[in-house]
């Protein structure tokens, strides 16, 4: 089958990008190319790309062999590979099936996989099945990841004592892989109430950090199998006194079961501990059981309205603020205004309590003599005019507050979106005069300082060179350490250097390169002067791995083999807590983080560790921009014609190169991929068989991520910032500020874009690509 096929796959990696083969099943599409590397054999460059990382890449090269019609062990295991690699289970299970020869090709390796493709379909049997053949010619204790797997399936399959041997067989040594595997499983088992199966499971969970976790799943089991009683037992005997959190937590949960069976005398004070201690939600959960109970004491109700209000549970915050003002009129103590005025802004959300809001902001304003919840109050009764669709009256309270509480951060709001009106209709007279105002009202307002910044630029526009410099050196000169000083002094150099002072400018930017030499005004700056952007930091010291470091990450790297992600989480947790009190020790773990892919926690301890006081070396910059999936971004880069650093740069921004990450919009892995969107790339350009999951795998992610970057790109010219836009923001909004008069000048548009999460967006990449030209060099 090889040698039939050679020649034709010879010729289609000549093909041009119009006619390639792609997708899962081995279609051709239109619009990408069959890789390969070099001049390597087909065979060895699918292994090549396996190597990387590029597992579809490698499927399209085996497919279009023809391997999945053949029965060569060896090529259909590494096809099982490359499909497993991104995520195509379906094809893994098609591919593996019914094949005789699976326990004594690759070491059996093909059990595995299977086992893994029908896990993925939640076929426990059929996985246990193929587990247990990957194992019956291996010691378990030597396969522990896979052990671990048949012990899941073996569970969920319904057979808890052979899933309970099946972990008893692991060695001492795996006490937490064998711990966190059956936690994992009294916590399947918990879910339809079988408490004999959870105390079974429960007895092996002996791990310190695994036991810590297992609080829960006894009472869970007993509320599953209808036994409240039970449950609220098992919660009051998971407070151990060493936890006070987590015994405030139980105690809550046991208080809710209890009242729910009437105990109300032993209910209550679980509860009212509860609303002092616990996690936000927890003490939601008590202070909302807490409302049952009229007799409350003032201050209680004050802290339990406090809390649901916080929580976001405005229904419950209001009643309980009701009866806080009720106690206050029956004590002859009035409300604090401020707790008149939260309790106010939560009944303008309610039409049918419309009127007593109202009332409520007018007195508020005629008694208070606190400029902050004056402030407020206004914003809250313009709030609720604003909904109301009361715009005239919304506009008079917007008005007042400006007049009222000129510094307060409610009136600079105001200002900023009357500037920005203004400049959006093309009033830059006005404009400049609003934001002046806002400047003078509220000069250490964040919005002021931002306000100056669009004078700046609408004198720029204007070609008012001298009046945009004596604007941001006025600011550099109030506020020599503010927060804008860097955009200020940038600004500053380019009207300078316009001017023709290039001294001025030079110092200018030598600030900004001495005192941020890692943000985006420094790497712009060093353009502004046709200089390279450099930073010359040492390499820094060599890296510390204690004995208890490497072992800890084994276990971490052994329990994500196994799929125990609640236990990888946790073992990271205690690695990272271990190692704080060492700043060497805790930079190597921050490095290693990185380089399994867990590079949240990883770039965060950089930043932990520059907030201690680390200064920048090479290390901590590349873990702080770290560059893990190297060859497979330099290989799909190159692949859609586009830079490998830029992508690399973008990567940094969106999910800081963590595969499986999610945003709360939906957007998924490394190029943050929005699922539809995705699926109308893979129909143009593969892989065909898609779902949403195979955004996870690198590759595909990075291959259709790359294919919207590169439409975007052909879209707007190349033009970065404008890219970016789009990238971030949608090519419906990038498209109308294109219109903008400042959209000529990359950087003045830049500091056009109106969203401040876009606009900070684009100045990241472009910080990013500045500082990854220098730390990663691409030949």
């Amino acid at each position: 089958m090889r040698s039939r096929l050679l020649p034709l796959l010879a010729a289609t990696l000549l093909l041009p990008v119009s006619a390639a083969v792609a997708g899962g099943h081995g279609s051709l599409d239109a619009g990408t190319t069959l890789p390969t590397t070099g001049a390597m054999e087909p065979l060895d460059s699918a292994r090549d790309e396996i190597r990387v990382g590029r597992y579809w890449h490698a499927a399209r090269i085996l497919r279009a062999l023809g391997v999945h019609e053949g029965d060569d062990p060896s090529s259909i295991l590494l096809l099982a590979r490359a499909e497993a690699g991104w995520k195509n289970w379906p094809e893994v299970r098609r591919v593996l099936g019914g094949r005789a020869w699976l326990g004594d090709a690759g070491g059996g390796e093909g059990f595995r996989l299977l086992g893994l493709a029908q896990e993925d379909a939640g076929r426990w049997e059929e996985a246990r099945e193929a587990y247990s053949a990957y194992l019956r010619s291996r010691a378990a204790a030597e396969h522990p990841a896979v052990a671990a797997r048949l012990a899941r399936a073996t569970l969920q399959a319904g057979d808890a004592a052979a899933a309970a041997a099946v972990l008893d067989a692991l060695p001492v040594a795996r006490a937490a892989l064998r711990s966190w595997a059956a936690l994992e499983g009294a916590e399947r088992r918990a879910q339809v109430g079988d408490t004999a199966g959870v105390r079974a499971l429960l007895e092996r969970v002996t791990d310190a950090l695994a036991m810590d976790n297992a609080w829960r799943v006894l009472a869970s089991a007993r509320l599953a199998a209808g036994d409240t009683a039970g449950a609220a037992a098992a919660y009051l005997a998971a407070r151990q006194g060493r936890a006070p959190a987590r015994d405030a937590e139980a105690g809550t949960e046991a208080g809710r079961l209890l009242l729910s069976l009437g105990d109300s005398a032993r209910a209550r004070p679980l509860l009212e501990e509860g609303v002092g201690a616990g996690s936000l939600r927890s003490r939601g959960r008590a202070a909302a059981a807490l409302l049952s109970f009229r007799d409350t004491n003032p201050e209680l109700t004050l802290r339990m309205a406090d809390v649901l209000s916080r929580l976001g549970d405005g229904g419950p915050a209001l009643r309980a603020y009701d009866r806080a003002a009720r106690q206050a009129r029956e004590g002859g103590a009035p409300l604090p205004e401020s707790v008149r005025l939260a309790r106010a802004t939560l009944m303008a959300t309610v039409s049918a309590r419309h009127g007593e809001a109202l009332e409520e902001f007018r007195e508020i304003r005629e008694a208070t003599s606190d400029e902050g919840v004056g402030a407020r109050n206004l914003e809250a009764w313009a709030g609720l005019r604003r909904r109301q669709g009361r715009t005239a009256e919304e506009r008079t309270l917007r008005g007042w507050l400006v007049e009222e509480y000129p510094g307060s951060a409610q009136a600079a709001e105001v200002l900023w979106g009357r500037g920005n009106a203004a400049e959006g209709r093309g009033d830059l007279t006005s404009a400049l005069e609003i934001y002046a105002t806002l400047a003078r009202n509220a000069p250490e307002r964040a919005r002021a300082g931002e306000g100056r910044m669009r004078m700046g630029q609408i004198h720029l526009g204007r070609g008012a060179v001298e009046e945009a410099a004596g604007v941001y050196e006025a600011y550099l000169a109030d506020f020599p350490q503010g927060r804008r000083w860097d955009e200020a002094s940038y600004w500053a150099a380019r009207t300078r250097l316009e001017l023709g002072d290039t001294t001025a400018a030079r110092r200018l930017i030598a600030r900004i390169r001495r005192e941020e030499p890692v943000s985006y005004y420094a790497v712009m700056g060093a353009d502004l002067l046709g200089q390279p952007y450099d930073v010359s930091f040492p390499s820094g010291a060599q890296a510390e791995r204690p004995s208890w470091l490497v072992e800890g990450l084994a276990s971490l790297d052994l329990l994500e083999e196994a799929g125990l992600a609640a236990g990888a989480s946790a073992e990271e947790a205690r690695l990272v807590e271990r190692a704080r009190p060492s700043a060497p020790v805790l930079l190597t773990l921050a490095e290693e983080l990185n380089q399994r892919g867990r590079t949240v926690t990883g770039i965060n301890l950089g930043w932990d560790l520059r907030r201690e006081g680390a200064a920048w070396d090479t290390r901590l910059l590349k873990v702080v921009y770290p560059f893990p999936y190297r060859e497979l971004v330099i290989r799909e880069a190159r692949e859609w014609g586009l830079d490998p650093i830029m992508m690399a740069a973008l990567i940094r921004q969106e999910s800081a190169f963590k595969a499986d990450i999610r945003s709360h919009a939906g957007a998924v892995g490394l190029m943050q991929v929005m699922p539809p969107t995705g699926e109308e790339l893979a129909r143009r350009h593969g892989p065909t068989g898609f779902r949403e999951d195979n955004l996870e795998a690198p590759d595909v992610n990075l291959h259709l991520g790359a294919a919207f970057f590169r439409d975007m790109s052909a879209r707007y010219d190349d033009d970065l910032p404008l890219v970016l836009s789009a990238y971030n923001a949608g090519p419906t909004r990038a498209t109308r500020w294109r219109r903008y008069p400042e959209a000529s000048d990359p950087l003045r548009f830049t500091e056009r874009i109106p969203f401040d999460e876009t606009r900070g967006y684009v100045k990241n990449v472009r910080r990013n690509l500045g500082l990854y030209q220098i730390l990663y060099r691409v030949d």
